[in-house]
């Protein structure tokens, strides 16, 4: 469903229209069936809690104005007459219109203190005992039995308020409060005592929990609220049930008329989103096809039709401009390819010319010439002076010195043009002059390379000659002295370190030899199981004699290195090793060395850590290139071939490892760290 719309521009306009003419009313439909149906019986309920706070009000006041009428009955002078003989008349007549006046179903009655009624508003209780006890309850005014409600108040002889007489009591119908109750046929109201279920008013029949002293309760058929009443009546409720159907009755009416109507609305928002999403789209179909007419064709002079005003029209203007504008820049574009293309095709000649070249001489002569086959020119000439004042245009050469790895000024060629038309040809030339800059480098680089070459060899000839007979002459000596001469044994440990040393340099010396066969990639690594810390261990002793004549602390720390048998090629680890140990010796006039050796999982590592001279930065990237030694006062007093740490590093690489330095700067000492991946035996 959701590629269908995704594929169709109409069919997007058509589900946007339709979702909005929708919307509005998807949102009223909604709240109506949502919210309104809550709304309208929380604003019920609110009134009916209302209705009975007002209807609680009045019984109150109507119960509260027969307990002040019973006060004052009491209190008259004429209660004397209890005392008299003709006691039924006077006081019941008094009574009787009392309870006329009052037009209610109640009966008032005067009660001796020997609990018989001497007088009363009904005849039927004369001389009837009545339980005094009763009304001997403290502090109350009031009690209900049997539907009924009795008032009382005691009377006192008005000559002697010490004297009691007895008491009137009113008897109250508790039916009475029917008058304050609704009557209608959708709203049912009715008073009930909680714990017998007496009810005054309409009974529908309601099952009421009532456990608080307000609550509201709604259910299939009606919506009800009750509330405790106060005054005497403290375990009695008054309860509003309204019928549901009655308050919702407005309601689901306006629903239905929103079913109904949603049909013809719903038909008229298709019809109209249909319409709509048509007019839309249709330009925009002429226009995609007017623009596969041209891709097919390739006729730019195609026009479409503007029949409207709005948006589409200038969408359709803007594309019939860009057709006029492509067709024009199309035209310039083949003229300009056409340029461009001989351009290209005289700078392959001109490049296929000048890398035949053999010197830097031939190359700038060749050049001017392929130039001035170009620009069909003859005062082109090359300038060597930057500084020399120029009238024409002209291109410059820049070379790399490989020495200090910057570019310098070559030359410059005059092409003899006044100015040029345009950047085009500017860059044109450019890249000419990029050309003939490459071949000069390379020329430069093969001169280079080939000087090095030659050097290195009748170095590593020389050397190798001159050092070899020496070299054989101390290890023969050392040998005889062990051998045949009587030494100590600190005697015999100096020499035979005298032999090792030297049958050290003699090796050395074969392996400076191999750095040839490493630039070749003809050297390999013959691993074999070693004990690497005897190796170190080894390497330590061999070259501790050196530091004695200097204030140099020389340490080796091995405690975090596990004593494993790995696989390495033993003799170039340990040339290695010391190589980096004796650059420190060399490069350290006082303080301390420490070499170490670690490792964890993955690696081992051999650092020699010095508070030598230091290096610095701009140094650092020099220090592995063959052949090569810094400047610097100690240097100068060790030379050396320059080939230590550049054949340690190819070394590394063939094991498998690396050597990194690490220094803060002149006077800051340096950090060599030999690591290779751990292969254990």
């Amino acid at each position: 469903m959701f590629n269908f719309i995704k594929k169709s521009l109409r069919n997007k306009l058509l589900s946007i229209f339709i979702i909005i003419g929708f919307l509005p009313f998807l949102t009223l439909l909604i709240y109506t069936l949502f919210l309104s149906e809550s709304k309208i019986v929380n604003k019920t309920i609110d009134e009916h809690l209302e209705r009975t706070k007002v209807v609680i009000e009045l019984i109150d006041n109507h119960l509260e104005s027969l307990t002040k009428e019973v006060k004052f009955l009491s209190s008259l002078d004429l209660m004397d007459d209890l005392l008299a003989e003709d006691i039924d008349k006077r006081i019941s007549r008094l009574l009787t219109q009392k309870r006329d006046d009052l037009n209610l179903d109640i009966s008032f009655m005067a009660v001796a203190p020997d609990s018989t009624i001497i007088a009363s508003s009904s005849r039927d209780n004369l001389l009837k005992k009545y339980s005094i006890d009763e009304l001997n309850v403290k502090n109350s005014r009031a009690y209900v039995k049997d539907n009924y409600l009795y008032m009382h108040s005691q009377i006192n002889a008005s000559f002697d308020k010490t004297k009691k007489l007895g008491f009137l009591v009113l008897k109250y119908n508790l039916k009475n409060l029917d008058l304050y109750l609704t009557h209608n046929t959708t709203i049912h109201s009715y008073i009930i005592d909680s714990k017998n279920s007496f009810i005054i008013g309409e009974d529908i029949n309601l099952k009421i929990n009532f456990n608080n002293k307000t609550n509201s309760i709604i259910d299939n058929n009606y919506v009800v609220v009750y509330k405790k009443l106060s005054s005497f009546l403290n375990d009695w409720y008054i309860v509003y049930a309204v019928d549901k159907s009655v308050a919702l009755e407005f309601l689901y009416d306006f629903i239905s008329f929103m079913l109904y109507i949603s049909i013809v609305i719903f038909i008229l928002i298709i019809y109209m989103s249909i319409k709509q999403s048509r007019e839309i789209v249709k330009p925009i179909e002429e226009l995609t096809a007017t623009t596969d007419f041209i891709t097919k064709t390739q006729n730019y002079s195609a026009q479409l039709n503007v029949n409207s005003q709005d948006e589409i029209a200038t969408l359709t203007h803007s594309f019939n401009n860009m057709l006029k504008t492509t067709y024009s820049a199309l035209q310039t574009l083949e003229e300009e390819n056409r340029l461009r293309l001989k351009r290209f095709t005289q700078l392959i000649e001109v490049f296929n010319t000048i890398i035949q070249t053999k010197s830097e001489d031939e190359c700038i002569n060749v050049s001017i010439e392929e130039i001035k086959k170009l620009t069909n020119k003859e005062n082109l000439h090359f300038q060597k002076d930057k500084n020399r004042a120029r009238d024409k245009e002209c291109t410059n050469l820049y070379v790399t010195d490989f020495e200090n790895d910057e570019k310098i000024y070559f030359g410059s060629i005059e092409l003899g043009i006044e100015s040029f038309e345009d950047k085009n040809e500017q860059d044109f030339y450019n890249s000419i002059a990029s050309m003939i800059t490459l071949q000069l480098e390379r020329i430069r680089l093969i001169k280079r390379t080939t000087s090095a070459s030659k050097a290195k060899s009748a170095f590593i000839s020389n050397m190798s000659h001159e050092l070899r007979t020496p070299l054989n002459a101390i290890i023969g000596f050392a040998q005889y002295m062990i051998e045949y001469e009587e030494l100590d044994e600190d005697q015999k440990d100096t020499v035979k370190n005298i032999e090792s040393s030297a049958q050290y340099l003699l090796g050395m010396i074969n392996e400076i030899l191999d750095i040839a066969k490493i630039e070749a990639g003809k050297m390999e690594a013959h691993l074999e199981n070693v004990n690497i810390l005897e190796i170190v261990q080894s390497s330590y002793n061999m070259l501790s004699p050196l530091v004695k004549d200097k204030k140099i602390k020389f340490d080796l720390l091995s405690d975090n290195f596990d004593n494993k048998i790995y696989k390495t090629d033993p003799k170039m680890f340990k040339q290695i090793v010391v190589n980096l140990l004796s650059n420190a010796i060399k490069f350290t006039p006082e303080g301390s060395i420490l070499l170490e050796i670690y490792n964890d999982e993955k690696k081992l590592c051999v650092s020699v850590k010095d508070s030598g001279i230091g290096i610095s930065q701009d140094d650092m990237k020099h220090l592995f290139n063959d052949f090569t030694q810094l400047e610097n006062v100690i240097q100068k007093r060790h030379r050396g071939t320059g080939l230590g740490l550049s054949l340690s590093k190819k070394m590394a690489n063939i094991l498998g490892g690396d050597v990194t330095l690490k220094s803060d700067g002149i006077g800051h000492g340096t950090l060599c760290l030999f690591c290779l991946q751990i292969k254990q035996g």
